[in-house]
């Protein structure tokens, strides 16, 4: 889906990687988890459809496993390791919706209120449907908001847009048409920067802030980083329009278009091993209360027609949750792509096995295995 939302208003504006053996690496030695074989498949096949590095992490009953592989720099030839950081576009609303839902769980907002008992009309009064739409509906993308990124796009490539904060972004949308009727919506990044403005008003503090308290620290998610301020180890991205072109370096246009304050709609960096950590975390209730777990997976269903082909197996979404039919069973998380980089997180509650695939790579090959119904086959 997130293909869907970020590269469908991007390419509308703008139109040979090593994969050797040798830069591959895995955090556990060989053989110390049964699975580690089927595991690696995952890092071979990105790095044979051209990734410049990947970095994988799964939870399962028989353990942990992380592995990596290509270049987190390929100018300066410096190897993916499994702790450089990448940007996770999307699985940010992961973190997003567990905030609010905590937030909830201490009183101090109510998902069922409309969104303009928080916000002011100074801003609800210019958002076409701000006005009759609730958290609720912006967390499970039913509100109809007008997405941003159609609007942001032209100003983010000819370098005019720098770092915007949500509120900046969301001025993009002032009294422009809904996308869809309320209650009706589709999937729209302007939700999220609504929302993060309800959590600077009910709590007094910048919304990655408070992802901060309430997630990253108590998880104890040392690489995880929701700031405007660039790690250490943060990977180069690479992006490709088509399987002709060469791979260019966008690290810029990514540092620029989703660096602002409160961009908890895909602004956040990690590691493969943190985020199956957090999603592992959250799914299998360690982090909310059951009846925010129960809220969180109150799914409405998606529609085909507006998916896309290989993505028709993306069949609900919750609040910052998508819950998918694969060829395994039901998957529960969360796509993210950015500029040039991509990935995905998710946990099979059958199995109780957590996977995230993290790439700093975007071409048309790559992201076609990444959306790939059958790429989780690889984890069994």
């Amino acid at each position: 889906m997130k293909k869907l939302w970020f590269l469908t208003a991007l390419t509308a504006v703008f139109i040979a990687v090593n994969s050797c053996e040798e830069d591959r690496s895995t955090d556990l030695p060989p053989g110390s988890n049964p699975n580690v074989q089927k595991y690696q498949r995952i890092v071979d096949q990105f790095m044979a459809a051209g990734a410049v590095g990947v970095n994988v992490a799964v939870i399962s009953p028989e353990g942990t496993w992380t592995g990596s592989g290509g270049l987190a720099d390929r100018e300066k030839n410096i190897k993916m390791s499994t702790d450089n950081r990448l940007r996770i576009g999307s699985m940010t609303k992961m973190f997003a919706a567990t905030t609010i839902l905590k937030l909830q769980e201490e009183g101090l907002l109510n998902i069922k209120d409309k969104i303009n008992q928080y916000l002011p009309h100074s801003i609800t009064d210019r958002i076409a449907n701000a006005n009759e739409v609730t958290i609720e509906q912006c967390l499970n993308h039913r509100a109809g908001i007008h997405n941003y990124l159609p609007d942001i796009a032209p100003g983010v490539f000819d370098g005019s847009i720098v770092n915007y904060s949500a509120e900046q972004t969301l001025q993009l949308i002032y009294d422009k048409p809904a996308d869809d009727p309320v209650g009706k919506g589709y999937y729209s990044n302007s939700n999220y920067l609504l929302l993060s403005l309800i959590i600077k008003k009910v709590t007094g503090k910048p919304s990655y802030q408070v992802i901060n308290e309430k997630v990253i620290t108590p998880l104890g998610l040392k690489n995880t980083t929701a700031s405007t301020l660039l790690p250490d180890k943060l990977t180069r991205s690479y992006y490709a329009e088509t399987i002709s072109d060469p791979l260019t370096d966008v690290t810029h246009i990514d540092n620029n278009g989703i660096g602002g304050e409160g961009a908890i709609d895909g602004g956040m960096i990690s590691t493969a091993s943190d985020i199956t950590l957090f999603v592992e975390s959250l799914l299998t209730g360690k982090i909310l209360s059951p009846t925010s777990m129960q809220q969180l997976q109150t799914f409405v269903d998606n529609d085909p027609a507006r998916l896309e082909p290989d993505l028709k197996y993306n069949k609900q979404y919750g609040l910052g949750l998508m819950k998918l039919d694969t060829n395994q069973g039901v998957a529960l998380g969360h796509d993210g792509h950015v500029f040039g980089f991509g990935g995905k997180s998710y946990y099979f509650p059958k199995q109780k096995v957590t996977v995230c695939i993290l790439l700093n790579t975007w071409s048309p090959k790559v992201v076609a295995l990444l959306n790939a119904k059958d790429t989780f086959n690889l984890l069994f």
